[in-house]
């Protein structure tokens, strides 16, 4: 039996990598790779090929898949259990209950009806055609979870109501089927109740205390000791077991993991222990089992016809019913055809409940083999036309017309918002400073948006949630409460000039920029501040360039102005209150974006102990067009308006600087090194022909920086004190660079994958 399986576990994730290449480009998901490579590991095809012998697949040997692919799904369930935030559900419950209800609902009421007016011949008669019909009509959360993460929309709207939606149906249905089941078995009804009831009081009076003195053990920033981990691991299986005994499938396991606190130190130690495990070497044999039990060649076309039906009629009624409660819930229409699509996806634990169906003889083989392919079409088809008809960064694309903002357009006079992205403590200081140095008072105070990013560790649902609410979900104080503390110091000290608004957001890189974009949005903040990914000592190489994805990405949505911080020791470290002090100098060319530089500087001049420095670049002989012209006199007004303020500053000065051409300018710039305390400058800018910013920047080191800002943020300018504030205006037509370098390092951690 062991050459069988390790032949079994071969074949199958050869065929799989060669499916996932040749699938791709029709973005069929990994669910649909995985059972088809599973029928090509089954002794079905394999001794088909004439490569082995008939007798080299003994009947025993999916005895030992079967048992393996269980013990993968067990694990599974209980790693998205752990991973699955249940206060991200409880934000949407409202809209999720109504359609997750009614898609339930009304695709259990037609199935109900078609089960009983089809003959099914496959399918046991009695009370079983019930429990067909439920599971059928049901949605499962795993495997919206998995899908919704290949299609890179867990973070949009419609991907959490989605998957809120299926725990709703899921939870309702599983309750319905845990009374049906033992009606049916009047006998053992009684026992199993209480059975499953002590169970539940064990899990959360005894299980669940004992895992939070676990945590409270475990000191911060120090890894859960391995027999702690163990003991989970092995408990799991325990209750799973038990509660299976009870007539209630996975419910014992669904309930440990959902106890556990998702996230570090607990959280993510499990994820990361159990994950890859699971999804390399379980789950393969659990599609090489379902390959096993299929049989071709006893399929009719009664049954194909009468399994297809259903098949089309449950994803027809999932629409309708998402259709008509999402437009009782104020939805879009094609959101709420998209939404009944989302709905429909099928996955591993439809699978595993046919397998057992099929095990306790409840359908025939033929009928379990239509079911099976009849999940692999219909997931086959919505999983595309989900990927090509909802894009959730459309919306942030078109909100840049509609709401947005930028500091020219933001009145002097009014409180000044402003999103600061936290990465780690080490960004604290620069960001406080910059802060102070925005020269807030009563007539303009700021407001900051504080918002840490945290990766995605240890979580089903990625959230962006206020830190005062996520605090009363935790006991432990991890590294947002040192960030946030420090921020609220400041702002007890500011004399009511300066209040926070703190977040922290949980996601994976690839999708942070959406919730950055979507709370700028919606507060009409006209400023993002992000840390540069260079600011601080990076050995983590997928971290760096991950970080430096987001930044793009927010580059490309960002409904208002984007600033990146390049921190290199502005504040002074002595004081309490990190400060900024000496001169800032603004290096001013021309163009939209430094014209957001030059009217944040505008708001620093009148601070006392620091001065502001701008300096304007002149190119003598430019060919200038209208386009050019008109540019020229938006440079000219706002300039006007810095010098007409800076005249009642004497700390506040301003120079003009006649230059040939670019490198006459880069020698200008470079002379200014070691003068400034902060520099700011724009990240793209027009001066005519000047400055060929695609050719220059194939010799720069961080090309996202710009041509200027790459310079003035070198070792060879910066020295040891000056830090760099590049600004970049949404309305840029040309968008981010994107160096050749940035694709291939990037590619493999952010591109968007379908399969």
């Amino acid at each position: 039996m062991y050459p069988a399986f390790l032949v079994q576990f071969t074949v199958m994730s050869l065929v799989y990598v060669f499916l996932r290449l040749l699938l791709r480009p029709l973005r069929q998901p990994q669910f649909v790779c995985s059972v088809l490579a599973g029928f090509a590991a089954s002794p079905f095809v394999v001794e088909r090929t004439k490569i082995f012998t008939p007798n080299s697949y003994p009947h025993e040997g999916i005895l030992v898949a079967r048992t393996t692919g269980f013990l993968g799904t067990t694990f599974l369930l209980f790693l998205l259990a752990v991973k699955t935030d249940i206060t991200a559900i409880q934000r949407s419950m409202r809209d999720a209950s109504i359609i997750g209800s009614s898609t339930l609902l009304m695709t259990c009421a037609f199935l109900l009806l078609l089960t009983h007016a089809l003959s099914l011949p496959g399918v046991h008669k009695g009370f079983f055609r019930y429990i067909f019909a439920g599971v059928l009509s049901l949605t499962r959360f795993p495997n919206a979870v998995y899908t919704f993460n290949e299609l890179n929309i867990m973070t949009s709207d419609l991907g959490q109501l989605s998957m809120s939606s299926t725990i709703i149906s899921e939870v309702v249905l599983w309750v319905w089927m845990f009374i049906g089941i033992h009606l049916a078995h009047r006998a053992q009804f009684l026992w199993s109740a209480m059975a499953a009831l002590g169970s539940i009081l064990v899990i959360f009076f005894i299980i669940r205390p004992l895992i939070m003195l676990i945590i409270r053990r475990t000191p911060e920033s120090k890894s859960v000791r391995e027999v702690y981990i163990t003991s989970i691991i092995i408990g799991s299986l325990i209750v799973g077991g038990l509660t299976d005994l009870f007539g209630t499938v996975h419910f014992g396991v669904l309930l440990f993991g959902l106890v556990i606190p998702n996230g570090p130190p607990l959280g993510s130690t499990l994820s990361e222990k159990i994950e890859m495990v699971c999804t390399e070497v379980l789950m393969p044999m659990f599609y090489v089992s379902i390959g096993y039990s299929m049989d071709f060649s006893l399929i009719d076309l009664k049954i194909t016809r009468e399994i297809f039906l259903l098949t089309f009629v449950s994803a027809l009624t999932r629409v309708a019913g998402a259709l008509s409660a999402a437009i009782f819930c104020k939805v879009r229409l094609r959101h709420c055809i998209l939404l009944g699509l989302m709905l429909s996806i099928r996955g591993p634990y439809d699978l595993h409940v046919l397998t057992r169906w099929l095990v306790k003889k409840d359908i025939d083989r033929p009928t379990y083999t239509m079911l099976i392919l009849s999940d692999i079409a219909l997931t086959a088809i919505v999983t595309p036309l989900i990927d090509r008809f909802y894009n959730p960064h459309t919306r942030l694309i078109a909100s840049i017309g509609k709401r947005a903002m930028s500091m020219q357009t933001t009145p002097r006079n009014v409180e000044m918002r402003v999103l600061c992205c936290v990465h780690n403590g080490d960004n604290v200081p620069g960001i406080i400073s910059l802060l102070e140095a925005w020269n807030p008072i009563a007539e303009s105070p700021i407001c900051a948006y504080v918002v840490h990013l945290k990766e995605l560790i240890g979580r089903t649902i990625p959230i962006m949630v206020p830190y005062k609410k996520q605090m009363t979900r935790t006991r432990s104080r991890n590294a947002s409460h040192h960030i946030m503390c420090a921020f609220e110091n400041y702002c007890n000290n500011s004399h009511q000039l300066v209040r926070m608004k703190p977040y922290t957001t949980i996601a994976a890189y690839k999708n942070m920029h959406e919730y950055i974009c979507r709370l700028a949005q919606e507060e009409l903040i006209p400023l993002i501040v992000i840390p540069f990914h260079g600011s601080q000592d990076t050995t983590n190489v997928a971290d760096h360039v991950a970080f430096r994805n987001l930044s793009e990405n927010i580059w490309i949505y960002a409904p208002c102005t984007m600033a990146t911080l390049v921190d290199k020791g502005m504040h002074s470290c002595t004081s309490k209150t990190p400060s900024i002090s000496g001169t800032v100098g603004v290096i001013f060319i021309g163009g939209t974006d430094d014209r957001e530089a030059l009217a944040l500087a505008i708001r620093m001049v009148g601070r006392p102990n620091l001065g502001v420095a701008v300096l304007r670049f002149v190119f003598s002989e430019v060919d200038r067009d209208l386009e050019k012209r008109v540019d020229e006199k938006l440079d000219d007004g706002l300039i006007n308006e810095y010098r007409a303020k800076a005249d009642a500053d004497p700390c506040s000065t301003y120079h003009e600087v006649v230059v040939e051409d670019s490198e006459q300018a880069i020698g200008k710039i470079q002379g200014l090194k070691n003068k400034f305390s902060l520099v700011m400058v724009g990240k793209n800018r027009t001066a005519g022909t000047v400055f060929s910013e695609e050719t220059m920047l194939n010799w720069s080191d961080n090309p996202e920086l710009g041509v200027i800002g790459d310079l003035v943020a070198s070792s060879d300018f910066r020295g040891e004190t000056t830090s760099v504030l590049l600004m970049h205006h949404y309305g840029d037509p040309r968008g981010p660079f994107r160096h050749p370098s940035m694709e291939r390092e990037g590619d493999y951690l952010l591109k968007r994958r379908v399969c």
